[in-house]
């Protein structure tokens, strides 16, 4: 059992075992699940659903503390490298949100072959905001978590590159007008019908995600949620424009049980807002080791209890009166069929006798 602090940073003598699946018909994605030790079990495992980038089962060991804390609780943590990162085959820079979407499904599906009788959900982060509404409660999930999630794509592109400049001292007025040419150049660049040369930093492949990917919006999937879920963001996101962001969840999420959360003093990953960079080459070199000593206790009041709190609950109860309810509604409609379709033939009997009477 980890305890904090240094400790957190390790899962090594941990619990767990490899899995694996198969996406895309042929392609097979590897991971592993971590157990919480023995007799601490709550019957309840979660599965990790990365952001953006080459992220691995472990992302860089930058979430051990939070599998540690989960693991802590009684929560499995089930985790795997994406498509073309670690032993996985693929590419991520192939997919789509759906394509991640039905990367998901798959997983799950291993897993609730595996675990019956557990509770199965998933927390994602950040771009998984694209990919984890997508998902219903008839793809065998009990609850989700959203951390950081954004909603649309262009906005978040826009609401990233505004933060980057105000560091860089720009006033409102010139990042307003360098935001209208950012877009201008977009469109250039990525209604292009091939890669165009001379991108800088940018490649091929990299422009192909981005291309298949930049017209992004949640909002639809959100609305359409049937999955107990918690949207939480930090107050301080660097990343995607939290307080927009929450407002459209009250307005649109209305699945129940549904809790949408803005943490005071957090970043975009929920950790201490001392620890507020975009991006982690960001990070000066005493702040790594500073959240390296600190384990779970880098993240920000209450997060962790948070999130662990809800998955804890049991949503198996919630899941239930939601089929209930679909079944109730599909046997209403049916017997209104029924009974147009009794009115129907009394109607036409009726209709039957009366041009009898007359012709007689």
């Amino acid at each position: 059992m980890a305890i904090g602090g240094v400790e957190d940073q390790f899962l090594s003598e941990r619990r767990s075992e490899d899995f694996s699946f198969t996406w895309n018909k042929n392609i097979t994605i590897h991971g592993t699940i971590w157990f919480p030790s023995d007799g601490a079990s709550q019957g309840s495992i979660t599965a990790f659903v990365h952001g953006d980038g080459p992220t691995g089962r472990i992302n860089g060991d930058g979430y051990n503390p939070l599998i540690n804390a989960l693991l802590d609780r009684g929560i499995a943590v089930a985790y795997w490298d994406k498509p073309g990162v670690g032993e996985s085959g693929g590419s991520w820079f192939d997919q789509s949100m759906s394509d991640r979407a039905d990367e998901t499904r798959s997983a799950i599906r291993e897993l609730r072959e595996r675990f019956e009788d557990f509770v199965i959900g998933a927390i994602g982060f950040s771009q998984a905001g694209w990919v984890l509404p997508r998902l219903s409660i008839e793809d065998s999930l009990d609850y989700l978590v959203l951390v950081g999630p954004a909603v649309n794509w262009q906005d978040q592109s826009d609401y990233f590159g505004k933060i980057r400049m105000e560091g860089e001292g720009l006033s409102p007025g010139e990042i307003e007008e360098a935001l209208i040419q950012d877009r201008a150049n977009d469109d250039v660049i990525f209604n292009a019908p091939t890669f165009p040369s001379n991108l800088g930093d940018l490649t091929e492949d990299r422009w192909a995600f981005i291309k298949r990917n930049r017209f992004e919006d949640s909002t639809i999937f959100i609305a359409n949620l049937t999955i107990p879920t918690l949207a939480v963001w930090g107050e301080d996101d660097l990343n995607v424009d939290a307080m927009n962001d929450v407002e459209i969840y009250k307005k649109f999420l209305k699945v129940s049980p549904r809790q949408v959360v803005l943490i005071p003093e957090a970043t975009h990953s929920l950790l201490k807002s001392t620890y507020n960079y975009q991006i982690f080459d960001q990070w000066p070199l005493e702040k790594q080791e500073e959240w390296y000593m600190e384990g779970r206790s880098a993240y920000a009041e209450g997060a962790i209890d948070l999130m662990t709190d809800w998955i804890l609950q049991d949503h198996k109860k919630s899941e239930a009166k939601y089929v209930k309810k679909m079944k109730s509604a599909k046997g209403k409609n049916s017997e209104v069929k029924q009974s147009k379709k009794t009115k129907s033939a009394k109607g036409k009997k009726s209709e039957v006798k009366q041009s009898k009477s007359k012709k007689e």
